[in-house]
Parts: C-alpha cells; structure tokens; sequence
C-alpha cells in the first residue's frame, strides 16, 4: 500500500487551450553545483491564448485520482520511445495515477511526437497542461531527442514534460516563490538569442506569479524538476537555481497529495491468512504467526509487525513476480524481500518490503 498523507498544494494553475512550451536545455555541465552556466540553458516557455485571462484552479485540469492514461507515439525510434516510457513512469511511484502504453492508431489521451517525419518542423519540447491533451492530436512533443541523447537529458526532459501533463507549471511561478529578480538583467538576456523575447514575454515567463486564490501551490521548491535554472546574475541577492534533473522530494509529496493512494488504515493482518505448516509458501507470501504478520523471504521469515498496527509497507498488496505472465511498463511486483517496478529497460528496485 502506498500513501501520501503529506499536505502539499504546489503551483499548478492552469489555463484552458495553454501550451508549456519547453527549448532545449545546453548538454553543458554546470559548476559549482549546476548553477555556474545557468544563464547558457535555454528554456520552457508557457504559451497562453490570449482570451484566457484568468487563471484556472488544478482541480479544473487534473486528471482523476486513480486514473489510467493511455499515452501514444505519433512516431519515433524504439530506443527513444523506450527512454521515454523509462522515465515517465517516476511519477507512478509517487501518484496514484497509470500510463498505459497503447499502439500508435489507438485512442490515447497524450500522443507524444518526435522532430522528424511530418514533424520535423516542430521545434522545442512541450506539452499540454493536464486534461488539455485530450484536445490536441499532438499534444506532447520532444523536439531534441535521439540516439545519441544522454540519460540525464532523457531524464530531465521526460520528467517535466510529463509532469506538465498532469497539470504542473513552472516551479519560479508560485504564488509564494518570491525570487527577488534583476529584472533589467533577465530582459536583457532574454531579448537576446536564442529566445528573443519581448520584455512582455519575459513577464509572462519568469516574473508573473499566480494569484493564491486561482492556483493550488505550496512552499516554494528550488529544487523541483519543474524549476527554471536561475544564474545568480539574474537575481539582486545573487540566489542561483541550478538545472534540477530529478524530482525533488517535494516534488514527490506534492504529486502524491493531488493524486493520493488509498489510506485504508486499519490491521497490517487483515485479509491475511494464519500460517500452515502443511504448504509450502514463495517468497512474498505473508502469513499471521503469534499475533504478527511475517513474509517469506529467500532465508526465512521476515517479522513485519505485530497485528492491529497500520501498514506503511510498500508492498502491500502487490503479488510475487510470476515468471509465467507477461508484465508491462510501471506493473510492480515483489521479490526476493524487495519491491520492484517495470521499466521499458527492465525492473527497478523501489526498495525493501517492511519499510
């Protein structure tokens, strides 16, 4: 059973027909902990119909709690289509929400394209916000993306795209970021290549902040995957944010209270059957022995707690692996004492049952 009970509004205002619009980050490796070439990344652009003045609340956008969404490729190669699935499913471990992988002339919600083909003209890389996808044909895209792509890219990119898509906007815009801006600095930089912007686009991008009362949001989080890099010489205090590449623990908490797992609360040995010795018992099986609840482990028996107590093992739940069946992207199984969870690589270890 998993659970996120940690209260975390984050910044996820979202606007009807709104388009986040990311530019390709530089493949430079910052110093001084990632922020000493910040001011060389390029970077998302969120791109709003100009009818739509007022900012909508998550609730208008989000998924339903629970809900598995069929995503698809427009095109691409395998190993890209692979990095992707890879990566996307870091949000699974933390929302009580499922990407189903379907066939490319299959309904789908997201439907994802690479530069190439009938796309080649696309630049950057993007997203809808939310449940706007379901609006768009095309409705994610990786403009950058290819063999040569290193993992932390892969990374990078398909974690905030796809937190996008579950209706997350840029960290820098929350309601209570306050980033104490060199504003003369961010236009000047900005009105150069390769953004060219207007000092109306600078505002719309970097210094607009969502009004509390239309937007979910919590504590600012510099270290969120949804997070501008910020050079210190764009700021009057000379705060730096550096290129964030992982979802940060907030990042985790927050997704997990928009989309909570279940609290079901109660005895650790409910539904769970006294132990017999007359069977024989596979590694991940629990049994109740002596007012405790055991599970099977390759050396023995691994105590779990006494019953009554509420579970915080994450593996409730979730049957052994079965070598007979097939598994798909983000299925999760237990093993050998373990959780794990499928990539499009392999498995993942999540992590020791019982903790």
């Amino acid at each position: 059973m998993k659970k996120s009970k940690l209260a975390r509004l984050a910044l996820a205002a979202l606007v009807s027909f709104s388009l986040a619009n990311c530019e390709k980050d530089s493949e430079e490796v910052f110093e001084n902990n990632q922020i000493g070439n910040a001011k060389n990344a390029h970077v998302c652009i969120a791109k709003w119909d100009a009818s739509y003045a007022k900012a909508s609340s998550v609730k208008d956008k989000q998924w339903q709690t629970g809900q598995t969404i069929r995503v698809k490729f427009l095109n691409g190669n395998n190993f890209v289509q692979s990095k992707v699935r890879q990566y996307a499913t870091e949000w699974e471990k933390y929302a009580n929400l499922k990407f189903e992988w379907v066939s490319s002339g299959s309904s789908a919600n997201i439907k994802i394209a690479f530069r190439e083909g009938q796309y080649a003209d696309v630049t950057g890389s993007w997203s809808y916000l939310g449940t706007d996808s379901n609006s768009f044909d095309h409705s994610m895209h990786f403009g950058w993306f290819d063999n040569n792509t290193t993992d932390e890219e892969f990374r990078r990119t398909t974690i905030h795209e796809f937190g996008h898509a579950l209706g997350l906007i840029h960290e820098h815009q929350n309601p209570v970021a306050g980033i104490n801006w060199d504003k003369d600095a961010v236009y000047e930089y900005y009105a150069g290549p390769p953004n060219n912007w207007s000092r109306a686009q600078v505002d719309n991008n970097l210094f607009r902040r969502y009004e509390a009362n239309t937007s979910n949001y919590s504590v600012y989080d510099p270290l969120s995957i949804m997070h501008y890099p910020i050079p210190a010489e764009h700021t009057l205090d000379r705060v730096a944010v550096g290129r964030n590449t992982r979802l940060s623990e907030t990042d985790k908490t927050f997704i997990g209270t928009i989309y909570p797992f279940p609290d079901t609360g109660g005895d650790i040995c409910d539904g769970v059957a006294p132990y017999n010795g007359s069977r024989s018992y596979s590694v991940g099986d629990q049994v109740t022995y002596q007012g405790s609840l055991y599970q099977r482990t390759t050396s023995g028996w691994t105590n779990l707690g006494e019953c009554g107590a509420t579970s915080n093992d994450p593996c409730d739940g979730v049957a052994p692996y079965n070598g007979s069946r097939s598994y798909s992207v983000g299925d999760q199984v237990t093993y050998q004492g373990s959780l794990y969870q499928r990539t499009a690589s392999g498995w993942t270890n999540l992590g020791p049952c019982g903790s």
